[in-house]
């Protein structure tokens, strides 16, 4: 489905029953943008550009859908739903403020969005006072926290007046302009620079030193930004989505992973170094939120592993069983590949060698090297015979020079 995107929201009518009647139905078939005017014909005494609007309310709930594997009947925008927090993550969100500030804590959303961790916070409990900048999103966010009561106020973060009996602040800053140029899918182009967020880092930092603060940012955070927060580094089914920087901790490093279904999560503790092995008959490449958080040790312990390089996040073992092991964990900590070959990296000599393996599909893996990989699938990818199995291809940058290993997913 095309998204369309209206020029304003008519927030009151979107939440009419008639507007969710139609994105009921519009969620129901696939209607694309130039359907409009057929699908008018079943609604013809309503405004074109408001038939327009509910289209795209349905676009962006199967949007979500197919990211979070959940409905939502929230009413949403395509940088908010780009944003918002997935409800896996905003449930553990809600449970963190349980377990560490306390329950029924009073919890400031200065930057609310859509409402998708209020509701998490409320439903768990909490007390929550939500602010939003945008009025129009503060009004979409008034209209899908209305079941917690919850009222959203239209405020900015650095002006308002925090309440007294205030917990925890929860902000997630602003990472996208929406003056900004659009990408091919209606998002705005991400804003990487902390000092560039809304309400900047340094505003952020500000706050915690007289209030505890929970801070969702982007998963790619520097080290410099993060400082002596502690910092959960969070991966979905093998998606690294957010870090989540907490005020007033001891600098840990943690990685979590969820399995979106099931909700099932493993959390690891991060921070320390891993020794490099002599490369072995398996290659391990980890979930990123273990490198991020520096917890490959917990690979390395089960599988008498090591890294292949100082400087590079894989790792290599020789026990079978353990690898094996480590592979069947669910929520799946890291992959692994039976190792059939280690050859000096260029095309020609790849081209050649993995001529001698039949292979349905060539994945090529890089790290620590500057590869098109596009253009190398073309130089060394011949024939492909639709019944072998996958062949993998993993460069990696080496101090004798760089590598390739050819080797079949475990």
């Amino acid at each position: 489905m095309v998204g369309i995107t209206p020029v304003t929201l008519d927030v009151e009518w979107l939440a009419s029953a008639p507007a969710q009647h139609i994105i009921n139905v519009a969620e129901s078939v696939s209607i694309e943008a130039n359907d409009i005017q057929k699908f008018r014909a079943e609604f013809p005494d309503i405004d074109i550009d408001l038939i327009g609007s509910a289209i795209h309310q349905a676009w962006l709930r199967k949007r979500a859908f197919s990211r979070w594997g959940a409905p939502t009947a929230f009413l949403m925008t395509t940088d908010g739903l780009s944003q918002a927090t997935r409800p896996v993550v905003a449930n553990w969100h809600a449970q963190w403020i349980t377990d560490n500030i306390g329950p029924n804590s009073h919890v400031l959303d200065l930057t609310c969005g859509l409402g998708f961790d209020v509701a998490a916070i409320a439903r768990a409990g909490h007390r929550v006072t939500a602010i939003e900048l945008d009025p129009e999103i503060a009004a979409l966010a008034t209209h899908n926290l209305e079941p917690f009561g919850v009222t959203v106020q239209c405020a900015e973060a650095t002006t308002f007046n925090i309440p007294e009996d205030v917990d925890v602040i929860f902000v997630d800053p602003a990472r996208r302009d929406p003056k900004a140029a659009k990408t091919a899918t209606g998002d705005t182009v991400r804003n990487f620079s902390s000092r560039n967020w809304s309400p900047s880092w340094d505003f952020v930092q500000g706050l915690a030193k007289s209030h505890r603060v929970i801070a969702k940012v982007a998963p790619g955070v520097d080290g410099d930004t993060i400082a002596d927060w502690d910092a959960t580094f969070v991966s979905v089914n093998g998606d690294l989505v957010e870090a989540l920087l907490t005020s007033h901790g001891s600098r840990a490093r943690n990685a979590l992973l969820f399995d979106q279904v099931s909700e099932v999560h493993t959390l690891l503790t991060g921070g320390s170094d891993t020794n490099t092995a002599e490369l072995g008959k398996y290659l391990i490449t980890p979930d990123t939120s273990l490198v991020r958080a520096r917890a490959l040790s917990t690979i390395a312990h089960r599988c008498d592993a090591g890294l292949v390089n100082p400087h590079i996040a894989w790792l290599t073992s020789n026990n079978r069983a353990a690898v094996e092991s480590l592979v069947a964990d669910s929520p799946r900590i890291a992959q692994a590949f039976d190792i059939l070959e280690v050859v000096p990296f260029s095309p020609k000599t790849l081209k050649r060698d993995i001529a001698q393996y039949e292979a349905s599909a060539v994945t090529i893996m890089t790290r620590g090297v500057q590869v098109n990989v596009d253009e190398l699938r073309k130089k060394i990818i011949g024939k492909l015979d639709k019944s072998a199995p996958e062949l993998v291809v993993a460069i990696y940058r080496d101090d004798a020079g760089n590598k390739a290993i050819i080797a079949r997913r475990l």
